[in-house]
């Protein structure tokens, strides 16, 4: 971790994503011992609520442990070094030391610099205590980084998602890290008496807006893609206010600008996957949460989509921040 002098802000926006077996369950990574000077920031990301399994096994079934973080590696998600970026948000903060240089600090870009689990993040802009001590700072986060510093407004930064997704082969998850969205709850961290020394330790908890469906295949034949229909599973176009109260586990959070929402979402394989009868073949995809009617699922094969079935959404609907377990029976294709 890079050592910053006198009263600059420091981040460590790291955290332990392991996958959990038990409800809300939290892991985060302190650094011990910092340098004067130094502030550090730890994050992580909040508890998964457990939701029933439903009677039928093949209809969708939440899986009570997935954080939906970048990258699934076995039983811990990773950030991945130089391409997760986050945005940090702070009006009372400067980017030089004495009350100078830029205020507020709007979307400062902040990059992972290791593949891990647990990981620094390097800033591209110091910042430095304002106001001087006791000085309230309000802190706003999320991730992934978009605009540029000073731009967007913490009141409209875009969010949008996909609805037609690329999965590089079966089995693989890597690509949901660039279709993820988290957002950090606000906090507020009063200036330390001493800017010049660490006494205040700001943690960020970041919540996702999405929800995760692992469509577990069985069948003959192969298939190029998967496609999941219902009502408003992707959106365009849409603006959030990241200084909002986080909502309440499972609620979804208010767009500023809602955007265009889209009912039916693609993952596409680049390449073909062959099916089996006994072993399932995985497809991962990241849907808006919220819809609580049927869905179709259908089956892309030689350009074509077959063997459409209709599978009841959980009840009440899809959970932000939740993985689905879908299993389907392909047939012969």
């Amino acid at each position: 971790m890079k050592i910053f002098n006198k009263s600059r802000i420091a981040w460590t926006i790291s955290a332990l994503f392991l996958v959990a077996v038990t409800s809300c369950s939290k892991d985060k990574t302190v650094v011990q011992s910092p340098s004067a000077g130094q502030i550090l920031f730890t994050s992580e990301q909040a508890g998964l609520t457990v939701k029933s399994a439903l009677n039928i096994k093949s209809d969708f079934v939440a899986d009570a442990g997935l954080t939906l973080k970048t990258t699934i590696n076995g039983v811990v998600t990773s950030w991945i070094a130089g391409t997760d970026k986050t945005g940090i948000y702070c009006p009372q903060a400067y980017t030089l030391p004495n009350n100078s240089g830029t205020n507020p600090i709007l979307n400062n870009q902040y990059s992972a610099k290791t593949t891990a689990a647990s990981s620094d993040f390097t800033p591209l802009n110091a910042m430095y205590w304002g106001g001087g001590a006791g000085t309230s700072h309000n802190f706003y986060a999320y991730y992934p980084f978009s605009g540029s510093f000073g731009s967007p407004a913490a009141a409209s930064v875009p969010v949008g998602l996909l609805d037609i997704q690329s999965q590089l082969v079966a089995n693989d998850s890597t690509h949901i890290g660039g279709l993820d969205f988290l957002v950090a709850s606000p906090v507020v961290v009063v200036a330390p008496d001493n800017t010049s020394l660490t006494e205040n330790t700001v943690h960020l908890t970041y919540n996702h807006l999405f929800s995760i469906v692992q469509f577990d295949i069985y069948g003959s034949g192969t298939i190029s893609g998967i496609s999941l229909s219902g009502t408003d599973l992707a959106v365009a176009g849409a603006l959030i206010d990241i200084t909002q109260v986080t909502p309440t586990p499972g609620v979804a959070y208010k767009l500023a600008n809602g955007g265009s929402k889209t009912g039916t979402v693609i993952v596409n394989l680049a390449t073909a996957a062959t099916l089996s009868l006994t072993t399932p073949t995985k497809v991962y995809m990241v849907i808006y949460p919220g819809y609580a009617g049927f869905c179709t699922i259908e089956f892309l094969n030689g350009g074509s989509w077959k063997n459409s079935q209709s599978k009841p959404a959980p009840t009440g609907g899809f959970v932000r921040g939740q993985k689905y377990v879908v299993t389907v029976n392909a047939g012969a294709l």
